[in-house]
């Protein structure tokens, strides 16, 4: 019986790991400016700014997953899970902590 319960209890830490794992991969739309194109994400990382390359403005609300982190001053791709439409962005700011993020949405975007 101990090992049975052994079992089930690393199946669910393996399951939890597997999810926050994937939780830092992808992101929901806060806001996205179809006349400015940038996207301000909320991710496991933190507030993430994207400006959009290629690809159709994702809508608020819309989960966006990338393939790992996304990295500050790169570009990454993702893949909007409502459409299933792949996108290519830049990540101008990743703000783990404050919202920078937000007040250079504001700059850009008004």
């Amino acid at each position: 019986m101990p090992s049975a319960l052994l079992a089930g209890a690393l199946t669910l830490l393996l399951l939890f790991a597997g999810t926050a794992a994937h939780a830092s991969r992808a992101g929901t739309v806060i806001l996205s400016g179809q006349e400015c194109g940038y996207i301000m994400l909320n991710t496991g990382q933190g507030q993430v700014l994207l400006k959009l390359i290629r690809g159709e403005a994702p809508k608020p609300g819309d989960r966006l997953e990338a393939s790992g982190p996304l990295p500050t001053s790169d570009f990454a791709d993702l893949t909007n899970r409502r459409t299933q439409e792949p996108l290519t962005v830049w990540v101008d700011m990743v703000d783990r902590s404050s919202n920078r993020a937000l007040g250079r949405y504001g700059q850009y975007c008004n």
